[in-house]
């Protein structure tokens, strides 16, 4: 069964993540590791949340995908951050395990940034 998630960012870097995939990023949570002298834990991967999230309640960004996977949410577990919002299910989950089971569609853009996208090639058009 495929699970739908969703990943805010900014036009290009979700024109991009259509056609090629996505990349890791280094994301930081201020997760603290209470076996390691209480050292804040590093993430790096694609976030990701089971609902999509404004701007101003997720990472920035004008764009907004729609990810489609083919794995099980049981799978993702490990990769899941729970604590950062309530009722909404986040993971951090690396590209080289996402991309052979993602496929990504542009399901909204801001429509104050987004004069020269073009929704039905998912690319940027020069200015008029």
């Amino acid at each position: 069964m495929a699970l739908t998630l969703y990943h805010r960012t900014s036009i290009g870097q979700a024109s991009e993540a259509v056609r090629h995939g996505f990349k890791d990023e280094p994301w930081n949570f201020e997760i603290r590791d209470s076996r390691a002298r209480d050292d804040e834990v590093p993430l790096e991967g694609v976030w990701l949340t089971d609902r999509p999230l404004s701007a101003v309640d997720g990472p920035p960004g004008n764009a907004l995908l729609e990810v489609t996977v083919d794995l099980s949410e049981s799978s993702l577990e490990t990769f899941e951050i729970e604590g950062i919002f309530h009722g909404t299910k986040l993971w951090v989950i690396p590209a080289e395990l996402l991309n052979p089971h993602a496929k990504s569609r542009i399901a909204d853009v801001d429509p104050n940034t987004s004069w020269q996208f073009d929704a039905g090639t998912g690319s940027s058009q020069d200015p008029p």
